[in-house]
């Protein structure tokens, strides 16, 4: 049987959903195939291990663990006390945003020589930083909104040309952190004395941040999995009681409507699913990933939002449902296939030449 550490919490804003993701993520996990290893990171980077895990966790707050001394520390007394060296292991990380998903985790994961599930750190690093994946996307010609990039050095002159900027993105437009997750630090901008105020809470998050155009029209959020040649999930939709498809939308409203598969004109499903697994390979990501494209009301045009890398596992999470309608994946299959991915990339990368 494989060992399989799911690893979640983190320093992160989305520390709390990250739980609740690992908390799926561990009852979805088969114990006749599996010895199932939570491991917390604590909201002061510490690792924390939970032990084997042979029962269901009904109350996610069970997976909160208290830890004691520095981060190096944590991480020497479970390399040397609770990680299994030489046995068959994989690592599972569930750890949203910034620490987990830019590629900081799957770096040190790639240091200790371990398989693990989801993306590698090229492409979480990319994926994470919305202004560089947008550039991307800009250099290969794939449809996306209109955009322009701030920073904490350059957000003060920037905002001297305020009716450029409107002139460019217009009204209402969107500001965000470039390297978060969860709609966390995101405004929705209406009028032009709330542009510096979004800008502000913004940088909060991060020191670069994106000014976006609005596109009015459903948001289709589309599952990738799969390593050189990925299969994409029919598209669904969430629709909101809020403004916007925000943090509690996500996580915590039960008023939030999910909508799958969603139903589109002839050809454009598989227009979508083309899309997806076409930045899926030119972010170079492996595994899964969840791919948000916009499908604008006025001309049909369907334009890149973004890539999530670690996408949400919880119960309310697009990701967790789309497999079942389009093929009949039941969530335990899918953590087994995103397993095996996770392998057979590793086992691809042993084979290349790394010394001479």
């Amino acid at each position: 049987m494989k060992n399989i550490f799911v690893i979640y919490g983190g320093i992160s804003v989305e520390h709390e959903v990250s739980i609740l993701s690992a908390q799926n993520v561990i009852n979805g996990l088969d114990r006749k195939k599996f010895k199932v290893f939570p491991l917390y990171i604590d909201k002061k980077g510490r690792f924390i291990s939970y032990g084997e895990c042979k029962e269901i966790i009904k109350d996610y707050n069970e997976l909160k663990l208290e830890g004691t001394g520095t981060v190096s520390s944590s991480i020497a007394k479970f390399l040397q006390e609770d990680y299994k060296e030489g046995e068959e292991n994989v690592f599972f990380p569930i750890v949203h945003g910034t620490y987990g998903e830019n590629g900081e985790l799957q770096g040190f994961l790639e240091i200790i020589d371990e398989p693990y599930v989801g993306n590698s750190v090229v492409a979480s690093a990319i994926c994470m930083d919305k202004a560089f994946s947008n550039q991307l996307y800009e250099e290969n010609k794939i449809p996306q909104a209109k955009f322009k990039v701030m920073t904490n050095l350059s957000y003060k002159a920037d905002l001297k040309n305020k009716d450029e900027i409107i002139e460019y993105l217009g009204l209402p437009m969107f500001v965000k952190p470039c390297n978060s997750g969860s709609s966390i630090g995101i405004t929705k901008v209406h009028n032009e004395g709330e542009l510096e105020d979004a800008v502000l809470e913004a940088l909060k998050f991060d020191n670069k941040i994106l000014l976006e155009e609005a596109v009015v029209g459903d948001e289709l959020q589309v599952s990738v999995i799969g390593n050189e040649n990925p299969i994409a999930s029919l598209p669904g939709v969430s629709r909101v009681q809020q403004e916007f498809y925000n943090y509690e939308s996500k996580y915590f409203d039960d008023r939030t409507i999910h909508i799958v598969p969603f139903e589109l004109e002839d050809g454009e499903t598989e227009k979508v699913q083309e899309l997806a697994k076409k930045v899926y390979k030119l972010c170079n990501c492996s595994g899964f990933a969840r791919v948000d494209i916009f499908l604008r009301d006025s001309d049909r045009k369907m334009l890149v939002n973004e890539i999530n890398t670690a996408p949400g596992m919880t119960n309310h999470s697009m990701s967790t449902m789309l497999w079942k309608v389009t093929d009949g994946t039941e969530f335990p299959q899918l953590l087994e296939k995103l397993i095996d991915y996770g392998i057979e990339r590793y086992n691809k990368d042993k084979e290349l030449i790394r010394l001479i």
